[in-house]
């Protein structure tokens, strides 16, 4: 009698348990980030930002052979002048592939997932500088990577913020024409999907009254300046009060094509 009273107790005690498992898994919602991790590692992705981020003025590191004399490589390092590489002996400090970047594991495998790996020259002179939040203006030619140069950065800025679509706009890339517009929303795409953030594409030629219903959750905005100026005139759920990004693609081309004053 006594064994099976003590088997009952405990059938009814793993019930319990399991009870309270299936209540916890309930009110965790599904796919849910884990804060905890995402804080500790934006934590870690910070003082490697400090530590690593090449000086203004500085393009980029490249390695430097280790010389006999340690403390006179170390002057040369902390030493800011008017080049445009430094050399050093750290080789944390080198910037070669995408994955040498402080970048979140979520960018990290979307980069993977798009077969991004190494990255171009323009992006390892920009990339270091515009992930420490620091305002840019790159000069590249057609096809050296600068949409993916200024995206990676709006993207790891809004998940430091830990952005997520209850926030609202975080941030907007404006483009001069509609093929630019869709070039960017795709490369975008292509490695985003894997950060709980929304993306939304306002160009002419779309509905604008499903345009204004998507305004209500989209935390990155790809557009032209005169669908942008329409939205900001009519559409009652656009709020740019907390944004965090702004990137103006080709900004000549804006310019001549006559958007100087919606620009200003």
């Amino acid at each position: 009698m006594k064994k099976s009273k003590e088997k009952h107790s405990k059938n009814s005690k793993n019930k319990g348990d399991k009870q309270d498992r299936q209540s916890d898994s309930q009110t965790k919602k599904k796919g849910a980030p884990n804060w905890k991790r995402v804080l500790a590692e934006i934590k870690t992705l910070s003082q490697r930002l400090e530590e690593e981020t090449p000086p203004p003025g500085v393009l980029y590191y490249k390695f430097k052979a280790q010389a006999d004399d340690q403390e006179e490589d170390k002057q040369d390092e902390r030493q800011v002048t008017n080049r445009k590489i430094m050399e050093t002996s750290d080789k944390k400090k080198i910037k070669i592939r995408f994955a040498d970047l402080p970048l979140s594991k979520a960018t990290m495998s979307g980069l993977f997932k798009a077969k991004y790996i190494k990255m171009t020259e323009t992006q390892r002179a920009s990339l270091p500088h515009s992930l420490a939040g620091r305002d840019l203006v790159v000069c590249a030619r057609t096809g050296s990577g600068k949409t993916l140069s200024y995206l990676v950065p709006v993207v790891e800025r809004l998940y430091h913020e830990r952005w997520s679509e209850m926030d609202g706009l975080g941030a907007i890339v404006l483009v001069p024409t509609r093929e630019l517009g869709i070039q960017a929303y795709e490369v975008l795409r292509s490695f985003g999907s894997f950060h709980d953030l929304s993306a939304g594409l306002i160009i002419g030629g779309k509905d604008v009254e499903k345009e204004k219903e998507m305004m209500r959750t989209m935390n990155i905005l790809i557009c032209t300046p005169g669908r942008l100026l329409q939205h900001m005139d009519e559409t009652f759920a656009f709020n740019g009060d907390n944004l965090k990004c702004l990137v103006l693609d080709e900004v000549d081309r804006l310019m001549d094509m006559g958007f100087k004053d919606t620009i200003d």
